[in-house]
């Protein structure tokens, strides 16, 4: 096989990887230094780290993937004292430094905000935080591709995400709701009373999604996320659309802090501070909807206050919330029960692992709880690194898989603005068809219930969200996105002076002579240790067609290179990589 051209090769058997959840085993162990941080370890702890493998398994799950230092870290830890520390790191924050770059009169590019979020997906200290709050941009969406020129009220949004991710997702509601962003994208900023004369509504678009897609979903759920049926077997719709015309009167009269609900005269900062109310422009009207009635006449803050408090006391609210979180960290197809944990940790607002450690301040909606419920479940820390059914395991998204192998790789001079490729990563047939902050709709990049037709999971009714990204075009889109990156290609920089994300193949390269010795180390590093058989043969055999002209140092330095990308490039192609297990 030609040394370059394994680009086409690996396509075949990548597409099957993505339509088809695999299986994985295999692993390996090794020791470490006992870790504190406020919990004793103890090995006989089921949330103990007793491997590296087990330490880079759980940091995919709890962050954008597991760096070569923090794996080894973790490794003689335990997972609650990891947690502990992350949930007490300060927040990373968006809008600070756009507003810096406008005080010093820097023009700010229009997706100024992706790039910094592409950056601490890969360099923030506050991984979990960071990873949370990508989980919960998928959940309450505005998308960028909607909110031209304005970085900064993007910023603000995300922001709320940030600060909010450890703690109760009423909080998120309420400033969501105030934001500018949000209330551009579901257009509600300007939104007037009704008029009988002329015949206008509210605007709807906010009122609607507010029920279906960011808090109690279309019908009701059990606390394992169920579907609750009627007397007829039928499944019980949570709301009707006279709730929604009448909830939508609950967000008239807001909009960016102006002169009147139109924006003139705007102040300079109006799209990255909360939403003004103007009393003239609310309506005065009752607000009957979800068996409740908000009285007319009331202020739109009271009126706002009192609507988003009886839509969070909906039963639905803990299942329909936490199942989505699971399925944006852990797990796609969750199990009944693992939602049940979730759920019950979502509505007391308080966890307790497995080791004693608690989390949660014990109020409905605290997230440090609920969090710690998905990532310290039962199913995960008690399941031994050799089993795995179909149905356990997330398939990872296009963003992680990339994010993941920066993290791996330690690459340097983080800096996105910098990076063509990760200026608008959507297309599928030439990048990664997925964008952070990007979704083509209010719907998120898929839907939490999508089955996959013609797969083996689709064969079993298991969701799979992440399958509606794969087709043909993001297969091959994917391969040539990341062979760039781990090849370090330069035409992808802006200024090739300034070479960025740039990988550190150090430790790989000094293993590239045993070929069993890189594979077993990219297995603990990517996988987790459950790379199947079948990749780790298929791997060593095509970095031994590479051989490596020891007469030369510059030639051996080539060939050991060579074999890292080869073996890099076909991990991170692998079914074993691109299901988490």
């Amino acid at each position: 096989m030609p040394r370059f051209g394994l680009r086409h090769n690996l396509l075949g058997a990548v597409f099957v990887a993505l339509t088809v959840t695999a299986c994985s085993s295999g692993g390996s162990d090794s020791g470490g230094e006992a870790g504190t941080a406020g919990v004793v370890f103890d090995e006989n702890s089921p949330t103990a780290v007793k491997s590296v493998a087990a330490a880079s398994g759980f940091l995919s799950r709890a962050t954008f993937g597991a760096a070569p230092e923090e794996a080894d870290a973790l490794n003689g830890s335990d997972q609650t004292s990891w947690l502990r520390r992350e949930i007490s790191k300060p927040a990373t924050l968006y809008l600070p430094p756009l507003n810096n770059m406008a005080a010093n009169g820097d023009k700010l590019p229009n997706k100024a905000h992706s790039d910094l979020f592409w950056d601490a997906m890969v360099g923030a200290d506050d991984q979990l935080r960071q990873r949370v709050m990508f989980a919960l941009s998928q959940i309450i969406v505005v998308s960028d591709q909607s909110i031209n020129n304005r970085p900064r009220a993007m910023a603000y949004y995300m922001d709320i995400l940030s600060r909010n991710a450890f703690g109760n997702y009423k909080t998120i509601l309420e400033e969501v709701t105030y934001s500018p962003a949000m209330a551009s994208y579901l257009t509600y900023k300007g939104n007037r009373k009704g008029d009988e004369k002329s015949g206008r509504m509210p605007d709807e678009n906010y009122a609607r999604e507010l029920l279906q897609l960011f808090t109690i979903g279309l019908v009701e759920l059990n606390m394992d996320g169920s579907v609750k049926l009627g007397s007829g077997g039928e499944p019980i719709e949570t709301y009707t659309n006279q709730d929604v015309t009448n909830l939508a009167r609950v967000f008239t009269g807001l909009s960016v802090r102006a002169d009147n609900i139109w924006g003139k005269n705007a102040v300079e900062d109006a799209y990255f501070r909360p939403l003004q109310t103007f009393p003239d422009e609310h309506s005065p009207l009752d607000k009957n909807f979800l068996g409740t009635t908000i009285a007319g006449g009331l202020p739109p803050h009271e009126t706002i206050s009192q609507s988003l408090d009886h839509i969070f006391a909906h039963p639905n609210l803990a299942p329909f919330i936490s199942r989505q979180l699971i399925q944006r960290l852990t797990a796609s197809h969750p199990e009944p029960a693992y939602i049940s944990r979730v759920a019950t940790a979502f509505e007391t607002g308080t966890y307790r692992a497995q080791n004693g450690v608690s989390f949660g301040r014990g109020e409905r909606g605290d997230l440090e709880a609920t969090i710690a419920a998905i990532l310290l479940d039962e199913s995960l820390v008690n399941e031994p690194t050799e089993v795995a059914s179909i149905a356990s395991g997330k398939v990872r998204e296009p963003i992680l898989r990339f994010v993941h192998w920066a993290r791996a790789f330690n690459v340097s001079s983080i800096d996105a603005s910098n990076e063509k490729n990760l200026r608008d990563t959507g297309d599928p047939g030439r990048s990664l068809g997925q964008h952070p902050l990007r979704s083509p709709s209010v719907f998120n990049f898929y839907r939490p219930g999508y089955v996959a037709p013609g797969t083996e999971t689709g064969a079993r009714s298991l969701t799979a969200p992440e399958f509606q990204l794969v087709n043909e075009s993001s297969v091959v889109g994917y391969v040539n996105f990341m062979t760039r990156f781990v090849r370090n290609e330069e035409w992808r920089w802006k200024d090739r002076d300034r070479p960025t994300y740039v990988p550190d193949y150090s430790r790989e390269i000094a293993l590239a002579d045993d070929p069993a010795a890189l594979v077993s180390h990219l297995d603990d590093l990517l996988m987790g240790g459950r790379m199947s058989q079948v990749t780790r043969d298929r791997i060593e055999e095509v970095m031994l067609e590479i051989p490596l002209r020891m007469d030369d140092p510059e030639d051996l330095a080539e060939d050991r290179l060579s074999r890292v990308h080869v073996a890099v490039t076909m991990a991170i192609t692998s079914p074993s990589f691109i299901v988490q297990r």
